[in-house]
């Protein structure tokens, strides 16, 4: 769960989503992404360290650079955590590391509020 929140913080923002878009489309280095994208390197090496970080993205030296490349496996975790929490509504506690009170709607219809109705 700690990983999958580390992979979420780091897609928040929107210039790591469109680093992560030029590199969907192809492998590049820090300047070749900085040009794309018209800001500095240090704002780019910056944005890198923090999805390096995170898993999403690796870099291979080739020659006097790093090229950067989408983790696929990462990826795949995502898309899956996502899907699971859109299509499971069964999913147990033990799924999503968080525990999930079962007396919650025995207590909201005894006290006739509906803040724990079950999705659907």
């Amino acid at each position: 769960m700690e990983q999958m929140v580390q992979v979420f913080k780091a897609l928040g923002d929107e210039t790591r989503l469109k680093i992560l878009i030029i590199l969907s489309r192809r492998r590049i280095c820090a300047k070749g992404i900085a040009k794309h994208l018209s800001i500095s390197e240090p704002a780019v090496s910056q944005h890198i360290k923090v999805l390096k970080e995170a898993g999403i993205i690796a870099g291979e030296k080739i020659g006097y650079y790093v090229q950067y490349d989408l983790q696929e496996p990462i990826l795949s975790d995502i898309i899956k955590f996502i899907e699971q929490m859109h299509h499971d509504h069964s999913l147990n506690s033990c799924k999503l590391g968080v525990h999930i009170p079962g007396e919650c709607m025995a207590a909201c219809k005894a006290s006739k509020n509906k803040c724990c109705q079950k999705n659907k």
